[in-house]
């Protein structure tokens, strides 16, 4: 899982880097709530340099779901 992408969730979910693994989702991370799934994509976003499509936003729930979505855009 890149480290980056880590340290991103990390940071915006207030959690350990340890905790975030591929299993890690809104329904298992109590942090992880609508503003800060807003706040998670914009610092995604910002320092990935890419943007997400409006209607592909509210299915990245999941870090599985955002890693594949920063790897298939690249940097």
């Amino acid at each position: 899982m890149n480290r980056i992408l880590v340290e991103c969730v990390s940071s915006v979910l207030d959690i350990e880097p340890e905790a975030v693994m591929l299993e890690t989702s809104q329904e298992n991370t109590p942090s992880w709530d609508s503003l800060a799934h807003i706040r998670l994509i914009l610092e995604i976003e910002q320092t990935f340099g890419i943007r997400f499509r409006s209607q592909d936003i509210p299915k990245m729930t999941s870090i599985a779901n955002l890693s594949s979505a920063v790897s298939g855009l690249g940097r």
